[in-house]
């Protein structure tokens, strides 16, 4: 259960300026959590450059952005892909001039009822659109890469969450290990997320061949270094705030079913008949009418001394 009172946690990841792997953090950090055990939804909140469909391979006919307009439920612009549920957004400009963020809310309230968790794949920079993500979530990821530029906006976005009295849950630092800024620990002291998750995905052409194929990389190439880095992520996050997998349902047992009508029926109560006895292969026969002489009673006989040393 989430802390902060749905069925699960929401958090929004965001970045400060665009082209820093947002996208891909939220696509390939679902599917971890997924493969994890986590019931998990994306969401595509970029509603402006939306493209989490095409990391995740999936061509969509409603989207989030037919939902926010009023011309469709939240429940029409669910696909399940790569073990995960995926609201994604659309390109159509026209699309975009009719979508009101004013109404998110109720997406994520209808997915935080069915899942442990809700990526909000929030957008970049500072907008009413990016507030309205992070207004509605737990808490927020937040995505740059080493360099100086977008460690500036990401601070800025960073700032803004604060004013939204909403925590940042962690900072993931990519394409690190290319001649770029690698001390990890001075960008999350200059982030203020030293005592959050921090994790640090490295250049790896992976990526490209996964973005490429419409797949996450965690799901293409899963011993890449960028695969791994997304599974810390993944185990990071959910420690972080104690979240653990739902339990699967136990197995109920063996369920009659009529064979000519097709239904079920609750099975009875059980019954304590007393203790179990062993009959004689050879009683059951002679009781059943069968031939108790020659080579079929022997037959039985040898098959029911097989069957019987399988299971003693």
């Amino acid at each position: 259960m989430n802390e902060a009172g749905g069925d699960g946690y929401v958090f929004a990841v965001a970045s400060g300026k665009g082209g820093v792997g947002k996208s891909t953090t939220t696509a390939n950090l679902g599917v971890a959590l997924a493969d994890d055990g986590f019931d998990v939804a994306v969401v595509d909140v970029d509603l402006g450059m939306a493209n989490l469909a095409g990391l995740l391979g999936v061509d969509p006919d409603v989207t989030l952005h037919d939902v926010l307009g009023g011309d469709a439920a939240p429940a029409d612009a669910t696909y399940e892909t790569n073990g995960l549920t995926l609201v994604p957004g659309s390109t159509n400009l026209e699309q975009f001039a009719r979508a009101d963020a004013k109404s998110l809310h109720r997406v994520v309230e209808f997915l935080r009822e069915d899942n442990d968790v809700v990526l909000l794949d929030a957008g970049a920079g500072l907008s009413y659109d990016i507030a309205m993500a992070m207004s509605v979530a737990d808490g927020v990821l937040l995505v740059t890469t080493a360099e100086l530029t977008s460690l500036t906006d990401a601070t800025k976005t960073g700032k803004l969450v604060g004013k939204l009295d909403k925590p940042v849950v962690g900072a993931v630092f990519t394409r690190t290990g290319d001649g770029g800024f690698d001390d990890v620990e001075g960008i999350a002291t200059a982030l203020g997320t030293t005592d959050a998750v921090t994790v640090s995905v490295p250049h790896d052409d992976a990526v490209k061949l996964a973005v490429r194929k419409g797949r996450p990389v965690v799901s293409l190439k899963p011993e890449s270094p960028a695969a791994r880095a997304y599974d810390r992520l993944a185990a990071k996050l959910a420690d972080s705030v104690g979240m653990e997998p739902s339990e699967p349902e136990e197995p109920t047992g063996f369920e009659w079913v009529d064979p000519d009508t097709g239904e079920t029926e609750e099975p009875a109560e059980p019954v304590d008949d007393g203790p179990v006895y062993e009959i004689p292969l050879e009683d059951l026969i002679e009781e059943a009418g069968l031939e108790t002489e020659g080579e079929a009673s022997e037959r039985r006989v040898k098959l029911y001394d097989r069957v019987k040393s399988k299971f003693s």
